[in-house]
């Protein structure tokens, strides 16, 4: 079981319950394609190949929405989250959907 503990801003609102790693990640999905990841999704933290200002990434491997996006290992706070299906680059807050399921942009 993992535990989404916040996400990057203040306005979004991110589950505090303990989520089966099979599960969805409620109101969290790729801005690009839609792909929803699931308490099971990993991203690494290296630097090489993305859009984010180079820096000495640490390898962690975790879910990226459990920390809102800041790397556990070296407390990264990553700007840029790749989708895991269509392999594109998008701002981390970006994916993360408006609580009332009104316009994203709204916030």
């Amino acid at each position: 079981m993992h535990l989404l503990k916040h996400a990057p801003t203040s306005d979004v609102h991110v589950s505090d319950r303990p989520l089966d790693d099979d599960e969805t990640l409620s109101g969290i999905r790729c801005p690009l394609c839609g792909w929803r990841p699931l308490a099971s999704s990993r991203w690494s933290c290296i630097s090489l190949g993305t859009p984010e200002p180079f820096f000495a990434g640490c390898g962690t491997v975790w879910n990226t929405f459990a920390t809102g996006g800041r790397c556990p290992g070296c407390q990264h706070q990553w700007r840029w989250t790749s989708c895991l299906r269509c392999a594109e680059w998008s701002l981390h807050v970006d994916w993360y959907e408006p609580p009332d399921g009104g316009d994203p942009d709204r916030i």
